[in-house]
This record gives C-alpha cells, structure tokens and sequence, in this order.
C-alpha cells in the first residue's frame, strides 16, 4: 500500500506523479497512435496470448481458429487492449467536464432505480472496452467505490491505488474482503466487480455462454443475497470520432424466494447474459486473454 504522511492523507507514489505529470503533456490520440505498432509486436510475439484471443473468438464465431476472421479480431483485440494501457496512463490528465460531452449513456434510469432500494450497488462488468471511461461515468455520478484487486509488484500496486483513488475508487485485497464489501453497501455505497477474472478455490457455477458451458463467478450473486443490494452490469466501447458508449442494465436483483443455489444460478445467468449481448455488439473490445472455455 501507499504510505501516508503525517497529516494522515495519502502520499503519491514517485511513479503516480510522473505519470500524471506526463498524461497532461501527452494528448490522447497522439497515445493512440503509438500503442498500434506497439501492439502489433505484442501480438507478433506473445505466442500464448495471440493462440488464446484465436481460441476464444474462434468459440465466439462458431469457426476454426485458423479462420481468417478469427485471426483479424484476436489482432483487433491487441490493438483495442494497447488503446486501453494508453487511457489507463492518461486518465490522470482528463478534465471531467470534457469527458462528460463524449459519453453516450444507454440505460441512465437504470443507475436511480438501483439507488431507489436503498441498499447500495453492486456495478459488475468485465475487461472490455474502456474500463477507465466507465469509472469516469461513475464518479460523474456521485459515487463512492470500492473494489478488489490481486496482489501485484509493491510499485505497480502502488500506482494503481493512486490511480484508482484519484478516480474516486478505494482497492481491497481481493481475498477475506467480503464482510467490508458488505459494510460498503449497506452505507449506500458502491461496490465494483469484474465477472472474467476466472474462478478460484472453485467459487463458480456452471453457465452457457455463447452457447457452450463455462464457469463464472458466483461472487456478485452471494454478495447481492446477504446484503440485497442490486446489481447492474455495465460497460463503455470506444466509438469513432473520440467518442464512447455506456450501457449500464437493469437492476438484477436476489430472490429470496429461491434456495441460495437456485438463486446464484439465476443472477449469474442473467449478468453472463448481459455479457454476451456487450461482447456481441463490440467483440474485438473483449479482451479474452484467459481461456473463457478451458478443456
């Protein structure tokens, strides 16, 4: 974690001020252009995660790997994911106002009848599109976020509190931090999610996605049933002119009516659904470096 000085507020990291101080020099499209030849070397050289995009966008297409469809929209993919590094890195420098006249939002109702129960937000999304606009549309709005993250290198780790801090967004070990995730809620905040990180210690449920079963996380349905409070998945894609889309669902909410697994197969179906219909719309911002459908 970041150290704090004595007044008791947080001190940036040397490597969170360079990079702020950089991203206010730097303009966006001119990052832009420079992550393409980057990213084409990344994807003429790293082997593993070339062969695992063709994978997943081959199961996608209904089509063979080698399919020169499929190989076009793993190489989209890498290019789109170099956009994302270059926002990651440039975020520091974006004036709000600015931002705001380049959002489209779909489905803006969606975020007061979440609000309406009174049990705070569970905001799930995945690794696709511009995960820095989607936060930037969030603190537009007024609220306070807490999400989880695995461990990194103390230096990286340091950087991204900085830079999630800066952005309204307060990081928790992704392990043992449910109960405060609970606690966040229930004081009317919001807590944030990604569903295609993968399973582990085997907290998943099986779900058809893109027409073939695979395991998701059942972290979001457990969370909504102790404390519940909705959920809504959203997203943002890049669109031309320097433009984005937002689509933020309806509320999915817990059944307590169900039995606690009837009732976490039920929510996750319907956040995986949302899903599919994201990755349909926008499929080279999916960015399916993992196997999504391992053997």
């Amino acid at each position: 974690m970041a150290d704090t000085g004595a007044d008791g507020k947080r001190k940036r990291p040397w490597v969170y001020t360079l990079n702020r101080g950089l991203a206010q020099l730097v303009p966006l499209s001119f990052g832009y252009w420079l992550s393409v030849p980057i990213s084409d070397i990344f994807y003429a050289l790293w082997g593993s995660k070339r062969a695992t995009a063709r994978r997943n966008h081959a199961r996608i297409l209904g089509r063979p790997v080698d399919d020169p469809l499929v190989r076009h929209r793993a190489h989209r993919t890498f290019r789109h994911f170099g956009r994302y590094i270059v926002e990651l890195l440039s975020v520091q420098g974006w004036s709000l106002d600015s931002m705001r006249e380049r959002i489209d939002i779909e489905g803006d109702e969606h975020f007061d009848e979440a609000i309406a129960y009174g049990r705070g937000i569970i905001f799930t999304s995945a690794h696709m599109g511009s995960i820095e606009v989607a936060s930037t549309l969030v603190l537009l709005k007024g609220f306070k976020i807490t999400s989880v993250a695995e461990r990194l290198p103390k230096m990286l780790m340091d950087w991204l509190i900085a830079c999630r801090a800066e952005m309204g967004v307060e990081l928790l070990p992704a392990v043992g931090s449910g109960i405060a995730l609970v606690r966040r809620l229930r004081r009317g905040e919001m807590v944030a999610l990604v569903v295609d990180l993968g399973i582990s210690n085997g907290d998943g449920l099986k779900v058809r996605f893109f027409g073939h079963e695979t395991m998701f996380p059942m972290g979001p349905a457990r969370l909504a049933r102790i404390s519940g409070a909705p959920i809504v998945f959203g997203w943002a894609a890049r669109k031309p002119g320097g433009r984005y889309v937002v689509h933020v669902s309806a509320p999915i909410l817990s059944n307590r009516d169900l039995n606690p697994e009837e009732d976490a197969q039920q929510i996750t179906h319907r956040i995986v659904g949302e899903f599919e219909q994201a990755v349909r719309r926008y499929p080279e911002q999916w960015y399916v470096f993992r196997e999504m459908w391992p053997e």
